[in-house]
């Protein structure tokens, strides 16, 4: 890792400042210069002002650019929760919170609150759409269950009255289920 530019080694609010101005991005170079020796800060060359801008406006943009897909995956999880499409959204979401994170992490990054914030309701959103999920296949699985269990007395009812043997029935109910019967 190189050395960090004369703006990352400046006063927190000066280089908040600085960011500021990027993201606003209708600044040039000379004028985030000129702004930064207003402040007193004389000794900023235009190359380190135009490298640092290079860098954060390409960090700003894969910020944004993962929010936007965020929220249009986020809206076609809420719209189709339950296929594969919103298991899909969900592992995307969780990859681009995680990114974001680790994107956060690097030495260089200025953490701003409004963003963890997001990130942290992204990841809360996450897990209760898991939980959602598993909640409604353990649903789903429970209803087929019963209905399986409900059909299969229904059979062994009717080959017992039709003179099948208990051990019969009870035979073809387990086949019936998809149990198997291990001869010990």
């Amino acid at each position: 890792m190189g050395r960090r530019s004369k703006i990352e080694q400046m006063d927190k609010r000066i280089k908040a400042e600085v960011d500021r101005l990027i993201r606003e991005g209708r600044h040039t170079i000379d004028d985030i210069l000129e702004h930064l020796q207003q402040l007193g800060e004389e000794d900023v060359t235009r190359s380190s002002v135009g490298r640092y801008v290079h860098k954060r406006t390409a960090q700003f943009e894969r910020f944004r650019e993962a929010q936007e897909v965020a929220a249009v995956w986020g809206k076609q999880l809420a719209d189709n929760p339950d296929d594969d499409l919103g298991r899909l959204v969900t592992e995307l979401l969780r990859v681009i919170s995680f990114q974001t994170i680790a994107d956060l992490n690097e030495e260089d990054a200025e953490v701003n609150p409004r963003d963890v914030m997001l990130l942290s309701k992204a990841i809360k959103d996450l897990a209760t759409a898991d939980k959602t999920s598993a909640d409604r296949e353990i649903k789903v699985r429970r209803e087929i269950a019963a209905k399986a269990e409900q059909a299969a007395e229904e059979i062994v009812a009717e080959a017992r009255e039709a003179g099948l043997s208990d051990e019969g029935a009870r035979a073809w109910r387990s086949k019936i289920l998809g149990l198997a019967e291990k001869n010990s």
